[in-house]
C-alpha cells in the first residue's frame, strides 16, 4: 500500500460545517483512506485565538503520533513578540499556516512580513490560504524572500496565477485539496514538475475520498503519484 500523508486537515468547531469536526471523526477518515499522517490545527487557532489553538493542536497530536502539529498564527493579533514565534519552533510545529481572508488581514501587510521574518531563520515551511485571484501574486511580492510557501486552496480560478509563481519561485508548492477540475494537477506536474505538489484534502471539512479519487485519476506517472501522496511532503516536513 501506499504511504499517505495529507497537509491539510483540521479539527474543531467550523461555522460552515454542519457539526464539530472532531479529532476522532479525522482519525477514521485516515484510517478508512489509509492515510498514514496527516498535518492537522485545531479550529480555534483560526477562529478565536492562536495560542489556545496552538495548545489544542500540540494535545492532540502528542496524544495521536500520526498527526503533524500545525500551527496558526493571526497577525492582527502580532505586536513583535518573537519569542512567540520561536515557541512554536521549540514546542514541535512542524509547519505554520495562515488564513488572511478568514481573518481579514491583506497579504501586504506589516505584521505577516515581520512574522515571516522571524520564521526565515527556521526551516518550518508556510501554508497560505488563498481564496481569490490576487494573492499569490501579492504573496510573491511582499513576501518572496520566504524559502518554503506552499499554496492552499487554490482551484480552477487561480491556478494559473499559482503556475506563474511556481515558475518563478522553485521552492514554493501547493497542495491539492481545491484541484478538482479534470487536468489540473497533470497541469503543474507538467509545467513545474510533481515535486512540487503536495496531497491535501481539508478533511474532516472536506470529502477526503473524493480528493483520493481525484488524485488517483490525475493521469500521473506512478513516480509522481509517489511524490505527491506522500515524498513531497515527507521531504519538507
Amino acid at each position: 500500500m501506499e504511504s499517505i500523508v495529507d497537509v491539510n486537515t483540521l479539527f474543531g468547531p467550523l461555522p460552515a460545517a454542519s457539526v464539530d469536526l472532531t479529532v476522532e471523526v479525522l482519525l477514521d477518515l485516515m484510517a478508512a483512506g489509509g492515510v498514514s499522517s496527516a498535518c492537522t490545527l485545531s479550529t480555534l487557532g483560526l477562529l478565536l485565538d492562536a495560542t489556545v489553538g496552538n495548545a489544542a493542536t500540540h494535545a492532540a497530536c502528542s496524544e495521536y503520533p500520526q498527526l503533524v502539529a500545525t500551527a496558526t498564527l493571526n497577525p492582527t493579533s502580532f505586536f513583535g513578540d518573537e519569542n512567540m514565534v520561536y515557541r512554536i519552533v521549540e514546542d514541535g510545529f512542524r509547519l505554520i499556516r495562515f488564513f488572511p481572508a478568514m481573518q481579514g488581514w491583506p497579504i501586504a501587510y506589516q505584521p505577516f512580513g515581520s512574522i515571516l521574518e522571524i520564521l526565515s531563520n527556521t526551516n518550518l515551511p508556510v501554508m497560505v490560504n488563498i481564496t481569490h485571484p490576487g494573492q499569490i501574486t501579492e504573496l510573491e511580492s511582499y513576501v518572496g524572500f520566504y524559502p518554503t510557501v506552499i499554496f492552499s486552496g487554490v482551484d480552477s480560478v487561480t491556478l494559473p496565477e499559482a503556475v506563474s509563481a511556481l515558475r518563478k519561485k522553485p521552492e514554493w508548492m501547493v497542495e491539492t485539496s481545491k484541484l478538482v477540475a479534470i487536468g489540473s494537477v497533470r497541469l503543474i506536474a507538467d509545467t513545474v514538475g510533481a515535486e512540487r505538489i503536495l496531497f491535501g484534502t481539508g478533511a474532516p471539512a472536506q470529502s477526503l475520498s473524493a480528493a483520493l479519487n481525484a488524485l488517483t485519476h490525475a493521469g500521473l506517472t506512478d513516480a509522481d503519484r509517489r511524490l505527491v501522496l506522500s515524498g513531497n511532503a515527507q521531504r519538507i516536513l
